[in-house]
């Protein structure tokens, strides 16, 4: 975190701000913390009542849009746009927060592009992402990088352990969240244990018996029945592809589903590289199109049918 700021820090010290920086990392706390304390920089240097503002949200020439819903919605991006094409009040820039970026709508991301093409004079726009893939390259094109260093997984997965998680169910949800609050509500909001075992299930049926896989959809289903457990399913999934990926180039130690590394093993030379990365690349297409509402079966049954061929 240090080094990230100290690099945002002197971009401002320098005169050198950008209009737009795009945070990707999969640490999403520690990308909060950045961006929070780099607006305060922008907004109010050294002023503490000034600073205090912005922690509370109650600066005049700052917003910050976030949800916990699984997609940023249409009036949220207006308002904000609307805001920012007023002058500042307060001082000589406007600064705007989006957290998980990734999660606006089709909608909702050209709105802001539109925005980023002609960005109103001193108006910064601060974009986090833990999904960078699943943003418009229009937008990456349009936005200055700051990369954050990969979370440790293991101490994460312990801290889930140490809040009453099981070991296999903690894995499951550090492949979707890096937040100790998002883990600890999707573990109380459903039975984790049993959306992981059809989950897992379903990830051998894709590679050994699709007419199965397309079947088991249902099942499937039952356990992730809403959009945010739909979303934590793709992440697992593709967290055991991720594990196959591993054991193909000899990586096995770093595996996330230890115990099956049997299976993951005997996986590994019954896919090419390039259907490797064709799943990753279904499963991305999954997570947009479960974002746009579309039906979850449907979804599902394109990873079966596109995703090993």
């Amino acid at each position: 975190m240090r080094d990230e700021l100290e690099s945002l820090t002197n971009a401002y010290r320098s005169d050198k701000l950008s209009h737009a920086y795009l945070f990707e990392g999969d640490d999403g706390q520690t990308m909060q913390q950045v961006a929070m304390n780099f607006a305060k920089l922008i907004l109010c240097d050294q002023d503490a009542q000034c600073q205090l503002k912005v922690d509370t949200l109650n600066h005049p020439d700052f917003r910050y849009v976030a949800t916990e819903e699984t997609t940023i919605k249409k009036d949220q991006v207006e308002q904000l746009v609307h805001h920012m094409n007023q002058l500042p009040i307060e001082g000589q820039y406007k600064v705007y927060i989006i957290e998980s970026f990734e999660k606006l709508t089709i909608q909702g991301e050209n709105s802001i592009l539109k925005f980023l093409e002609e960005p109103p004079e001193n108006t910064i726009a601060i974009l986090l992402s833990t999904k960078p893939e699943q943003i418009l390259n229009t937008i990456h094109s349009r936005c200055q990088h700051v990369y954050f260093k990969p979370k440790d997984k293991s101490y994460f997965i312990e801290r889930l352990e140490e809040h009453d998680m099981s070991k296999p169910v903690a894995e499951f949800l550090s492949t979707y969240t890096t937040q100790i609050e998002t883990a600890q509500a999707l573990n109380e909001e459903a039975d984790i244990t049993a959306l992981r075992k059809v989950t897992l299930k379903w990830c051998h049926l894709l590679l050994t018996n699709r007419s199965m896989a397309l079947i088991t959809i249902v099942e499937l289903l039952k356990q992730a029945k809403n959009r945010r457990l739909q979303l934590l399913t793709l992440a697992a999934v593709n967290g055991f592809f991720e594990d196959v990926l591993h054991a193909k180039v000899g990586m096995t130690e770093d595996l996330l589903y230890q115990e099956l590394s049997q299976d993951i093993v005997s996986y590994k030379d019954k896919l090419t590289y390039n259907q490797i990365v064709a799943l990753f690349d279904q499963i991305t297409e999954a997570h947009k199109k479960l974002s746009q509402n579309v039906n979850p079966t449907l979804v599902f049954e394109q990873i079966v049918i596109k995703g090993v061929s």
